[in-house]
């Protein structure tokens, strides 16, 4: 779609969003026939218009890579790494809910309705995704009971983004309705952030739509419409009642909740073990050991980044990669290795270089009390620190003037 043309439509579904709040909707007096028309079995709630529509999937059905009979095997411990949370290791994330909404809009006020809730759980060795449709603003009290009822059976909430949206928005319409939010501060697990910490580095974007084609291998099909349209249409179905301009928006929904658990193995696979045959680039190799670097396994975040050198990690990537090692080598006094990444470090030149002379400077003095190998690396790194300003602490001129001297010392007591 062209620039202009999107505009048109942006232009076209404001005008109907603006009459359908301006005037009071004038809909067809014949309901929408809901059956049939979804990918599920439709179940209204109550005597209201309102009603949730009910997909089930196979245990050996896949989406992407992945197999949803998989999900029965996913822990927390991946994502207690990943996530940063230790808490996570002992959440049951076998038992969890993925949860995505469509709302009428990305703010967070009272005027914010969500209109459609989506929820993948396992039962048994079927994967369900149920979808709670909001017909009418006045129906809201009875979707939330309803709501609220099934999402209190779940002990884990996995979403996208939720944490800053989907979840807080959900409780402000409990609260609104003075109904008790379905659990309290429940282990969620928000896959955009290690979504970040895994791909960003070699994704232009890490929005759910990119993970799909670059990392899932999901393809929607044409019955997609695109995030920004889907409350233009809500709109428009409260004015006109017409429903068929909203079952691209429950496909849309429905794919959310597959890709949610499909991204959620793919994550806990490649963490669990990078070499489960899905991480195929450097850069990646590369994020996952700086993963492990931070949750303190140094041995794995060792190999990640001696594989990602192996496949060729990328120029602005290399230094770094090399500082990262030679500093968890030094860590487990491994010395020959920690000064074989410092001197790669060297033939990377410029500010690389500035680190490794002071590294190796200090490895020279306080452990082969060679002073001075350890005097020739700190003049090397004056130069250098003269040269770019050096934004490291333990490299800038003070610094590197008084260990010199130090060394000067050193050396003649030495010597003496």
């Amino acid at each position: 779609m062209s620039l202009e043309e999107r505009l048109q439509s942006v232009r076209k579904h404001m005008a109907l969003a603006q009459a359908a709040t301006v005037a009071p909707p004038r809909r067809s007096p014949i309901p929408h026939d809901w059956t049939g028309r979804l990918a599920g079995n439709v179940e209204f709630l109550g005597a209201a218009g309102s009603f949730s529509v009910t997909s089930s999937y196979e245990s050996g059905h896949t989406h992407g890579q992945q197999r949803f009979s998989d999900l029965t095997t996913v822990t927390g411990n991946a994502f207690s790494v990943v996530c940063r949370d230790p808490e996570l290791s002992y959440a049951n994330l076998q038992g969890a809910v993925f949860l995505d909404t469509e709302t009428t809009g990305l703010g967070m006020g009272t005027g914010t309705y969500v209109f459609l809730v989506g929820a993948g759980y396992m039962e048994g060795d079927r994967f369900i995704v149920k979808q709670f449709f909001l017909d009418a603003p006045g129906d809201e009290r009875v979707l939330l009971e309803a709501l609220g009822s099934f999402l209190s059976r779940f002990p884990v909430l996995i979403t996208f983004n939720g944490k800053a949206f989907d979840w807080p928005l959900l409780e402000n319409r409990f609260r609104l309705h003075r109904r008790s939010v379905p659990f309290d501060d429940p282990p969620h697990v928000d896959l955009l952030h290690p979504a970040r910490r895994l791909w960003k580095r070699r994704l232009d974007s890490c929005a759910l739509s990119s993970l799909e084609t670059q990392i899932l291998g999901v393809r929607r099909t044409i019955e997609d419409v695109p995030g920004w349209e889907i409350p233009f249409r809500y709109f428009g179905y409260q004015r006109s009642g017409d429903g068929s301009q909203l079952e691209g928006v429950f496909y849309h929904n429905l794919v959310d909740i597959l890709s949610l658990a499909s991204l959620a193995l793919h994550i806990d696979r490649v963490v669990a073990d990078p070499n489960c045959g899905l991480v195929e680039h450097a850069t990646d190799f590369f994020c996952i050991g700086k993963v492990y670097e931070v949750s303190g396994d140094g041995d794995m975040a060792v190999y990640c980044y001696e594989r990602a050198l192996r496949l060729g990690v990328p120029d602005e990537l290399r230094p770094d990669c090399f500082l990262r090692l030679g500093t968890l080598h030094k860590r487990q006094r491994r010395w020959d290795a920690a000064i074989q990444a410092w001197e790669s470090l060297l033939d990377e030149g410029g500010r690389a270089g500035l680190v490794a002379r002071v590294e190796l400077a200090k490895f020279y003095e306080h452990v082969e009390r060679d002073y001075v190998t350890a005097i020739d690396h700190v003049q090397h790194a004056l130069v250098l620190a003269e040269l770019f300003d050096s934004p490291w602490p333990d490299a800038n001129l003070r610094d590197l003037e008084h260990r010199l001297s130090r060394l000067f010392n050193r050396s003649i007591r030495a010597r003496d």
